[in-house]
């Protein structure tokens, strides 16, 4: 079975977003509600080559956060921090992440109650 670099083991407070692409999307929470917290981690299954730009789009549309991160945070204990925002209202995040140099992307839907 192959599995993705720097494996995250399944637990049951992680629940994997609805992804497509290179990269698979995983957040660091049961359920989301209006005004928690996201932590966001990602598995390759490629080893992809840094850097990386982050975007998540509120429901509306609008960008809340644009990142560009060197190493990919995985949720290892060796690795970098989670990406983290606040859900601000209730409905579907879409999260983007891309190499900024390379052809790898991925995209997912988060889903805020």
């Amino acid at each position: 079975m192959r599995r993705p670099i720097d494996f995250i083991p399944s637990a049951p407070q992680r629940i994997t977003c609805q992804s497509s692409g290179d990269f698979e999307t995983v957040c660091d929470a049961e359920e989301l509600s209006v005004g928690d917290v996201a932590e966001v981690f990602f598995r390759a299954w490629d080893e992809p080559a840094p850097p990386y730009r982050v975007r998540v789009h509120e429901p509306n549309g609008k960008v809340i956060l644009a990142q560009v991160l060197r190493k990919l945070p995985t949720g290892c204990s060796y690795g970098p921090p989670p990406v983290r925002f606040e859900a601000g209202e209730a409905g579907s995040y879409r999260i983007e992440i891309a190499q900024l140099y390379g052809g790898q992307r991925g995209s997912a839907l988060l889903e805020v109650a």
